[in-house]
Parts: C-alpha cells; structure tokens; sequence
C-alpha cells in the first residue's frame, strides 16, 4: 500500500514539473519592452558617435521604446529615425525574446574635415558624402582654403582616402592647403617646410618620392634646411633653401 501511495505521489510530482516548465517554456514575451541595446560599429574608436547620442536621438523623437507595450514599439520607426542621421549608413533592429530591442547601426567613416575659404565648414565620409556638423570635434586631416563642394568630392576625396589608408603619413600631413588656383600644400607635423603637391592627382607617385626625399635627404641635410619641397614634377623633387 505504501509503495503505491509513494508511487502516485511522484508520478503526480512529475506531472506537475511537466506542467510548470511547459508553461514556462511557452511563456509569451514580456509584456514591456525592458530596454534598449546598441551595436555600433565603425565609430566608437573616433569617437565621434556614442552610445549617448544615439539615445539621445530617439528619445527627442519620443522613439525610447524601454517601457512600452511591446505592441508600441514600432522597429521600423526606430530604423528610419536613425538613418536619418548623417552619420549613420545602415541600421537594423530586432526584437529578443526577453523584450530587448537590439539595434545594430553601421556608421559612416568620415575621413576629412573641410573649412572653405568662405567660412563653410563640413566633414566628408569615405565614400564623398558631407556631414555638416558633430556632436564634438573629430579627429581628421584639415582642408583649408579655396574649395568647392565638387571640388572636395572629386579632388580632395582620394587625398584624404590615400591618408586614410596609411597611418604614417596621416599622422604627419597636419594641414592641406588649397590656392586659389586649386593647386595643393600641406603642412607637415614634423619639419618646418611646406610640402607642394600641386596639381590634385597621383597622389600615391607623390608621396612616395616625398618618402624617398625624407630617408635620403633630409634624415643627412636636417629638417629645417628647406623651406619648400615641390613634388609637383615628374621623376623628380625640387626642394628650395632657406
């Protein structure tokens, strides 16, 4: 008798733990939304899109979903709110199955800040877009003088990708300076000389006979023996003296 009465106890035991964890398994989403993730890329190391300005952004469009019924929250509206932003190339939200909105943002990599001659002063991203302002200043190579939008798009847009792409010569070129006449001048880091470009092409031919001049010429003669170097000549540098 016994035997049976502890038998029925737990197979009743067991169907209870069936009960309960089938219910907890089929349990709907939580009702709420319980919070707001982030993933952005191609911007946290500039720093010059954080995490707070992106929340920043959807709560002046009353967008913060952290709280609300999850039939309020509108993914899509998300999405569309944050592409709006200049620096934003792509987002995409989801919904996990805790009730966390999850929204990934690619941003745009901007590669030159530009400051006309006129006063106008705008970014530009790797691929030639303009970026009319931040939240807080960027850390880039500056385009000063006698530039047109087109003229930073199709001109100045492969100088700054060609400093982009290689880390010694964007830490030394500090300033580009654009004559008017559009010929190009930089203004080194290191060394008290100007470094004249010239016509805006053949950017990567220039910079590696300035590299050539650097290791052959002025590593013996001293950086401050010139005050120019023009590398606007084919096959060759004219550098002129003090």
């Amino acid at each position: 008798m016994l035997k049976k009465v502890l038998s029925i106890v737990v197979m009743m035991a067991l169907l209870a733990y069936v009960v309960v964890a089938a219910v907890a398994f089929c349990r709907p989403p939580e009702e709420r939304c319980q919070g707001l993730s982030l993933e952005i890329r191609d911007s946290l190391e500039a720093g010059y899109m954080t995490t707070g300005d992106v929340l920043a952004l959807l709560k002046k469009a009353n967008l913060d979903p952290t709280g609300l019924p999850l039939e309020e929250v509108s993914l899509y509206a998300i999405e569309e709110e944050l592409e709006r932003s200049s620096l934003v190339l792509n987002c995409e939200c989801y919904m996990t199955m805790k009730g966390h909105v999850v929204a990934s943002i690619d941003c745009k990599q901007l590669v030159m800040r530009v400051i006309t001659h006129g006063g106008e002063s705008y970014y530009l991203d790797e691929e030639g877009g303009i970026v009319e302002r931040l939240a807080k200043p960027a850390y880039l190579p500056v385009a000063t003088g006698y530039i047109t939008r087109e003229y930073a798009k199709t001109k100045l847009l492969p100088l700054a990708q060609y400093l982009y792409e290689n880390e010694v010569w964007n830490a030394q070129v500090e300033q580009i300076c654009v004559t008017p006449n559009g010929n190009i001048e930089l203004i080194p880091r290191v060394g008290d000389h100007v470094i004249v470009l010239g016509r805006p092409r053949d950017y990567a031919a220039k910079f590696d006979k300035l590299k050539t001049f650097y290791e052959k010429g002025l590593s013996e003669l001293g950086w401050d023996r010139y005050s120019r170097i023009n590398l606007d000549y084919e096959n060759q540098v004219v550098a002129t003296k003090r």
